[in-house]
């Protein structure tokens, strides 16, 4: 497997055996607790179940630089305390929102569904609200002209309490059934309300879906034969096609409505052998069935796409990305877990199997431990929390504070913002320290002639990226595209190529419909390159 070459987050920093043991001590004083009252708790609620029991010396096993605590301690520590297991994790220095920003980030085979949750709804996210703007807003401009930042604002404040419609996938190399309307890499939105009437016997589907099969995932155009069967459709890449029928072999998950297109990456699209050759469709497991941790581990890596050797070698990704040695899981290891069924004894291995297979840490908790209902359900205080978990001031959104403000376009038309990704920006785009000067807004464009930027909201720019190539010999969808400033005060995003200090761009929108130089200095300015869009489907 080759070595992402996008620079990876960095994760929260990992705090030393002494540090936690003293936020340790400090957690269980503000409960009245001792580490000794907990060990006799833990002692009398699971008895002969040693994996739960807090021994006495836990201390001093914490200030051992190699020592990992099991899942089933903090389990307990959650329930003796009533304090919140996503709380637990982090004093023990493992914020939950570092796994999926890691998850999001790292290049995959096949397509994955992402973890969406947001786990510390308490942290703070940068915040803004809309400028007075007394003019038409333009079409085309920086999206700091319309925005200002005000003080960060706790998560839970801007999250939304109904339950999400919406499922989000990472396209992987593999499955790119849709490219080149789809890259790998990017990131999609699946919109699970659609209607299965849009599924016309006898049709190609003019969107792309998500379909689950027993594979894995894909994201295609489908054709529908007959009541109950269709049939993935790909639009470049030599696919085969194979029937299934709808509830036993295959699951159609939602409709595409929204992409997060990665055009940064230098990855081009394959084929794996297993879904170039005509195949005998297998059945879908139930989605009632009881796994085992051996079964769900192997399901698991079958739908990541993933060897034994190669699941290993995407460890040692996630190792270095999270700099813990402790993360990293040898060929042997992965192995015993699908052939013993027990899962990890240490916590960094578990939630390592969380990134390495792309899969919701609930579900794994649930099968590694079983039921897990008396679970401490208290906010541990902010103040001993330290730096694994920063909480923001209380400044709520006020009612009607969105109202008629460019904030409220953007809600319209994106309807569910995934806060999930929020700290994963810099690591997808590969901007260091992303402000609001490195987004565009291109939500007001009538028309463009390039296919990507058709029904594009947002752009992310490289402002270090400012010489557009000589020539455009390349293919469409690795043509760059520039953000460019004009004499007038105007922007423009477009192909472009710098010809003898002369900035030719072919056909774009907007006011022309033939190719156009403008002289480098002089007309117009190259801001930047485009590295990321935002598009509705």
């Amino acid at each position: 497997m080759k070595a992402p070459r996008r620079i990876l987050p960095l994760v929260s920093e990992h705090p030393s055996g002494e540090e936690t043991a003293v936020r340790i001590q400090q957690v269980l004083a503000s409960r009245g607790l001792t580490l000794s009252a907990v060990s006799r708790e833990s002692q009398l609620r699971y008895g002969e179940n040693g994996a739960y029991r807090i021994p006495h010396h836990f201390y001093a096993d914490m200030r051992t630089e190699t020592f990992s605590p099991r899942m089933e301690q903090v389990l307990a520590f959650s329930t003796i305390t009533n304090y919140r297991l996503m709380d637990w994790l982090a004093v023990f220095g493992f914020p939950l929102d570092d796994l999926v920003r890691i998850m999001a980030s790292l290049p995959t085979e096949r397509t994955i569904l992402l973890d969406s949750e947001v786990y510390n709804d308490e942290a703070p996210i940068a915040w803004f609200r809309s400028k007075v703007i007394r003019e038409p807003l333009p079409v085309i401009a920086p999206i700091g002209q319309f925005l200002e930042p005000l003080l960060p604002r706790p998560l839970k404040s801007v999250l939304s309490p109904k339950p999400s419609p919406f499922l989000y996938a990472k396209v992987g190399l593999q499955d790119a059934y849709a490219f080149p309307d789809l890259l790998p890499d990017s990131i999609v939105r699946i919109d699970t309300r659609f209607s299965h009437k849009e599924l016309v016997s006898g049709t190609d589907s003019q969107h792309i879906f998500f379909v689950e099969h027993s594979h894995g995932f894909a994201c295609c155009r489908v054709h529908v034969s007959g009541k109950n069967f269709i049939t993935l459709r790909s639009t470049e890449l030599p696919f085969a096609e194979v029937a299934l029928r709808l509830g036993p072999e295959a699951r159609v998950l939602g409709r595409l409505d929204l992409e997060f297109r990665l055009l940064a990456s230098d990855r081009s699209p394959a084929v794996a052998q297993e879904l170039a050759i005509f195949r005998t469709p297998h059945p879908l497991a139930p989605l009632s069935a009881t796994q085992g941790f051996a079964e769900f581990v192997r399901r698991a890596r079958d739908v990541a796409g993933l060897s034994l050797r190669g699941a290993s070698v995407r460890s040692r990704f996630v190792a270095e990305a999270m700099h813990d040695a402790r993360y990293f899981c040898g060929k042997g290891t992965l192995s015993a877990y699908e052939i013993s069924g027990k899962p990890p004894r240490h916590i960094h291995k578990l939630l390592g199997l969380c990134v390495l297979y792309s899969v919701n840490f609930q579900d794994v908790l649930g099968t590694a431990v079983g039921k897990t209902q008396d679970l401490g359900r208290d906010p541990v205080p902010l103040a001993l929390l330290g730096s694994q978990s920063s909480r923001a001031p209380n400044n709520r959104v006020q009612p009607g504070e969105f109202a008629g403000s460019f904030l409220s376009g953007i809600a319209q038309e994106i309807e569910e913002i995934p806060f999930f990704l929020r700290n994963s920006l810099s690591a997808l785009t590969g901007i260091e320290r992303l402000s609001l000067r490195d987004v565009v807004w291109l939500g007001g464009q009538r028309h463009s002639f390039h296919p990507y930027l058709r029904g594009a909201l947002i752009a992310f720019v490289d402002r270090k990226q400012t010489k557009p190539p000589s020539s455009g010999k390349k293919r469409l969808w690795e043509e760059p595209l520039y953000v460019l400033l004009r004499r007038d005060g105007s922007y423009l995003c477009a192909r472009c190529t710098l010809q003898d200090k002369l900035l030719v761009l072919p056909p774009f929108a907007d006011g022309f419909e033939r190719p156009v130089g403008l002289r480098k200095s002089v007309d117009a300015e190259v801001i930047g390159k485009v590295v990321a869009l935002v598009r509705r489907l």
